[in-house]
């Protein structure tokens, strides 16, 4: 695979960190791709509001740490434009995120893993040195069985849910540490304190994904993200309307497109922090409205509550709100 960009993990200010060190060697923006597409049948969700399309919402899967829709089929694009949330940081004793991202590829299509997921997007991540120390177990048991998500997605399934019970257990002893120590020493500042790291990225997993140097969208920003495929390379752009930046990427690979996304993607199955409503909109799947087709719905399974998206308007787009 070659590229248009270099392969750095995380930007500077964080790699230099005690925190970044870990979190750059472990940490995968898309660590969602396998979980993705958990193997139960999909669940009729509760009924909503009304839209013109149906008279309900499309079936869903839950218990992912992606929230969002997915159409399958062979497409050639997948575009959307949504607005950078507001992030308050939560629970020092995990890592919390919150992804917005279009993309190609990554669920599990008549059985087999459709890949590489191709896929840009934002990033907010809320960690600390607890969170970071606690979440490292879970990510190493996901990172070590990635190398089998293409042939073995069953087992690669079970090997995320084993690490999203590490996770959570160690976890939820970082957080009690935490509550006790507090922050209000030198000590625990160090160790508890948690800062919010917004970037811009994108990804051919299972490779890491790689965050765009010297770029960083802001809360209320107007984003626009797209991928697209000619047959033999994919084209990934992201680009800040508020700020005037655009970045784009291209992967060659004749690898066929099996399936399109549009998701907000949480890590593992750790609390999420509280985020104001990420709002989809003009989401498009081959230039046509996401309303023409029959997608699935996603749900993040996070420890502090269920997170899914709401109805789809007429122009394809949605909300995500916790």
């Amino acid at each position: 695979m070659t590229t248009t960009q270099g392969r750095p993990r995380i930007r500077s200010r964080l790699a230099t960190t005690v925190v970044g060190s870990i979190v750059a060697v472990l940490i995968s923006p898309s660590l969602a791709t396998a979980q993705g597409a958990p193997e139960s049948e999909p669940k009729a969700t509760p009924p909503a509001s009304a839209r013109s399309k149906t008279q309900s919402d499309p079936p869903r899967k839950r218990g992912t740490n992606w929230a969002g829709y997915v159409v399958t089929g062979k497409f050639r694009s997948i575009s959307a434009e949504w607005i950078e949330p507001e992030v308050r940081c939560s629970d020092t004793g995990v890592i919390q995120r919150v992804v917005p991202w279009v993309g190609l590829n990554g669920t599990v299509v008549d059985g087999e893993q459709a890949l590489p997921l191709m896929q840009t997007g934002s990033e907010i991540m809320c960690v600390s040195t607890a969170g970071a120390l606690a979440s490292v177990p879970g990510l190493a048991i996901v990172n070590l069985a990635s190398a089998t998500v293409a042939d073995n997605p069953t087992w690669f399934h079970n090997a995320v849910r084993a690490a999203e019970g590490a996770n959570k257990q160690l976890g939820e002893a970082a957080s009690g540490l935490c509550a006790t120590v507090g922050t209000a020493s030198a000590q625990g500042t160090a160790t508890c304190a948690q800062d919010a790291y917004r970037m811009a990225l994108w990804e051919a997993y299972p490779a890491n994904p790689v965050v765009y140097p010297n770029v960083t969208p802001a809360p209320g920003d107007a984003m626009r993200a797209s991928v697209t495929f000619d047959g033999q390379s994919y084209t990934m752009t992201v680009a800040n309307v508020t700020q005037h930046w655009t970045r784009t990427t291209v992967v060659h690979s004749d690898a066929p497109v099996r399936s399109a996304e549009v998701i907000v993607e949480g890590q593992l199955n750790s609390a999420l922090p509280d985020f104001s409503p990420v709002v989809f909109t003009d989401v498009k799947v081959d230039g046509r409205s996401l309303s023409a087709f029959e997608p699935v719905g996603y749900s993040i399974g996070a420890t502090n509550g269920e997170v899914g998206p709401g109805p789809i308007a007429e122009d394809g787009g949605f909300t995500v709100a916790k």
